[in-house]
């Protein structure tokens, strides 16, 4: 028996350079790939969680709204505290679209008066373009 150490055991000792750098290539390939993934997912993640805030916003000014008219159920009174156009108020920052008396004739909604008892209010958030819509009866 000779003492030369055979092709097997020289091979066992470790990684040759050719399979490291094609390693070293595959994993920065895969790398790059789940960055791409991850910083795409986290930016369109953000919008959906501002969407919310927003929302959550406009429901709160709407909840104001709805809280004065619990203290003072006077729509009158309520379709004079709403006012026109932009708003900055204590029920909150919005854009009032509609503010106005309404009655329903054969299932239509036609302009009213306030006999008629019944108040649409529609607002809107400046920021994000979201509407809401509430109606008050008295």
């Amino acid at each position: 028996m000779s003492n030369a150490p055979s092709q097997h055991s020289k091979r066992s000792q470790g990684f040759t350079l050719i399979e490291i750098i094609i390693t070293l290539v595959v994993f920065g390939i895969l790398a790059t790939m789940l960055v791409t993934v991850m910083g795409t997912s986290i930016s369109s993640s953000s919008q959906p969680i501002f969407r919310l805030q927003q929302t959550i916003t406009l429901q709160k000014t709407m909840e104001n709204i709805r809280a004065n008219f619990s203290a003072n159920p006077d729509i009158a009174i309520l379709k004079t505290a709403i006012g026109t156009g932009s708003q900055n108020n204590d029920y909150g920052v919005y854009e009032v679209i509609d503010n106005k008396f309404i009655t329903f004739i054969d299932y239509t909604e036609v302009e009213g008066v306030s006999a008629d008892a019944i108040l649409k209010v529609s607002i809107k958030d400046q920021d994000t373009g979201m509407i809401l819509t509430e109606l008050f009866v008295e």
